[in-house]
């Protein structure tokens, strides 16, 4: 059998919504979501406990015990492996921090991969796609760096995309909220209240909230349509977002592809650009 994290992260795997939905929580704290007792995992992943025991069966094995007898050898063998057990110990000194910083990314990428699921991606397409209904971001004191990054893109592959601002006019845009409409929040730790204020009314207004945040105990976690999870602990005393900035460019390369009248849309707005660029040139 293939390693448990290869396993339940296998895109071959025909999940229902509320499987997707554990594969999620076990990988947002890999492996100690898996180590508790069912009533605990099955909690914090919002299922009941037989869609556990559905899914632990479709996985192959005989019951909850013996699914966490795997994740028990997984985790075992993970710890034993030689690339953690000749991981340097010493104190590394000025000169070496930029290129460990850069080394401890490349291996953050590596874990990050394995935190989404193929068919979260599709769906989150199809939502954001969907010009029926509108997109806002909103994003905290550093994560809005991807909320305005994300929504410039959008912005450019379909209309009705706004900013949710931490301004006097955010109550304005809450309220204009409608049913499906997307609200995409950036909110990783410390996290902030007014995320949480925003995916509140979004949930009250029947949107739809898509959570970027960290791998730990998000408060936004329980009023998340879907969560896309990144590690933030760097080599440096403060998070990295660079998991979370490639997960963002991921994302608009997955729309890019999957958007059909992509290239008379971006050769209109040029024009227009254009159009633009050159008049301000006349009065000048």
């Amino acid at each position: 059998m293939p390693p448990l994290r290869d396993l339940i992260t296998d895109p071959g795997l025909d999940l229902t919504p509320s499987e997707r939905k554990v594969v999620r929580a076990l990988l947002d704290q890999y492996p100690r979501n898996g180590l508790g007792p069912m009533a605990r995992l099955a909690e914090h992943a919002g299922v009941s406990d037989p869609t556990i025991v559905r899914l632990v069966k479709k996985l192959g094995f005989g019951g909850y015990a013996e699914f966490q007898d795997a994740l028990l050898s997984d985790m075992d063998h993970r710890l034993r492996s030689p690339r953690t057990l000749l991981q340097p110990r010493s104190n590394l000194n000025q000169d070496d921090a930029w290129s460990h910083y850069l080394a401890h990314s490349h291996n953050l990428l590596a874990e990050t991969q394995a935190l989404t699921q193929p068919e979260d991606v599709r769906i989150l397409a199809q939502w954001l796609l969907d010009t029926r209904h509108q997109v806002y971001c909103f994003g905290g004191r550093f994560s809005s760096l991807m909320a305005t990054y994300l929504l410039n893109h959008l912005r450019l592959l379909r209309p009705g995309c706004f900013a949710l601002e931490d301004n006097a006019q955010l109550p304005d845009r809450l309220f204009d909220l409608q049913r499906q409409d997307v609200v995409l929040v950036f909110d990783y730790r410390r996290y902030q209240t007014q995320a949480l204020r925003v995916a509140t009314a979004a949930k009250n207004n029947n949107a739809r909230v898509v959570l970027f945040t960290d791998i730990y105990a998000s408060p936004l976690r329980e009023l998340a349509d879907m969560i896309i999870s990144a590690p933030v602990e760097s080599a440096s005393p403060f998070d990295t977002m660079v998991p979370a900035l490639a997960q963002v460019e991921a994302l608009i390369a997955c729309l890019t592809l999957r958007s059909p009248d992509l290239a008379d849309r971006l050769e209109g707005i040029d024009a227009l650009r254009n159009d633009f660029d050159t008049h301000l040139l006349e009065d000048k």
